[in-house]
């Protein structure tokens, strides 16, 4: 299994985290940058492709929830996974809103690593497809821009 060539970028105010979780992706062959600081993450997600977002749900600045909804506006479609310590009701319920996992603190490494390859492996399908049908048929041009099965297919796919 091939790791995608942009890196994963991991966003937790505590250095513990953020270190065991780069570690983990790097022994798997992933390019990881991390960063403690909540608040120039968003500016990141601008900045840089990633092909993956982590990010703390409860942080000082700027919250992971925060951080994931800016990236979905800004890159429709990006993979993101968010993890907390307080995974409790209301984490779940963001998650669930923003449409990604969320991992409880503490989590093991094989549990880290098979959901980022799940969401790393889904989000690289979803492109490939896309480019093969922008080959084939122009793009989602054709497809009727709101309702109908094709518009559930064109949503879900560019969703990955």
């Amino acid at each position: 299994m091939s790791v995608p060539a942009e890196p994963v970028l991991i966003v937790d105010d505590d250095q513990a985290s953020c270190r065991f979780m780069a570690e983990v992706l790097a022994g798997a062959g992933y390019r990881v940058e991390w960063t403690t600081d909540d608040d120039g993450a968003i500016e990141r997600v601008h900045r840089s492709p990633y092909s993956l977002v982590i990010a703390d749900v409860t942080m000082p600045a700027v919250s992971g929830t925060e951080i994931v909804a800016d990236l979905g506006r800004v890159r429709p479609g990006a993979p993101a996974l968010l993890v907390s310590a307080f995974a409790d009701g209301a984490a779940r319920a963001a998650a669930r809103r923003l449409g990604v996992p969320l991992l409880a603190k503490p989590f093991v490494a094989d549990l880290l690593l098979a959901t980022v390859r799940a969401l790393t492996t889904r989000s690289a399908a979803a492109a490939a497809m896309s480019h093969e049908q922008d080959s084939v048929s122009g793009g989602w041009t054709g497809l009727p821009a709101h309702g109908g099965p094709a518009s559930t297919i064109r949503k879900d796919a560019e969703r990955g």
